[in-house]
């Protein structure tokens, strides 16, 4: 039985650079948790929060509570350790 090869040529029209996807350094993410009440909107942050400490040991994050009229939005900025702990971050937000 005789063994050939045969060329293969694929065509990719969505192709990208590593690099385009994966930026060293970029470990902020910022993010609005909106709320009907302060009180919910704090239950989904505790839920971030605890999300990102479980990924990152020294994930910083900084928030701020803005109250509208029947509504509370907190912004809130994580600072993770590194790149990769972002993007599982993001990952598990999907």
């Amino acid at each position: 039985m005789e063994k050939t090869t045969a060329e293969l040529e694929v065509g990719i029209d969505h192709c990208v650079e590593i690099g385009e996807v994966i930026v060293p350094g970029d470990t902020h993410l910022v993010m609005s948790i909106k709320g009907d009440t302060e009180q919910q909107a704090n239950d989904q942050m505790a839920k971030m929060e605890a999300l990102a400490n479980s990924i990152s040991d020294h994930c910083q994050i900084k928030k701020m509570v803005n109250h509208h009229k029947g509504s509370v939005t907190i912004d809130a900025m994580f600072d993770f350790d590194c790149t990769a702990e972002k993007m599982i971050f993001e990952l598990y937000l999907r």
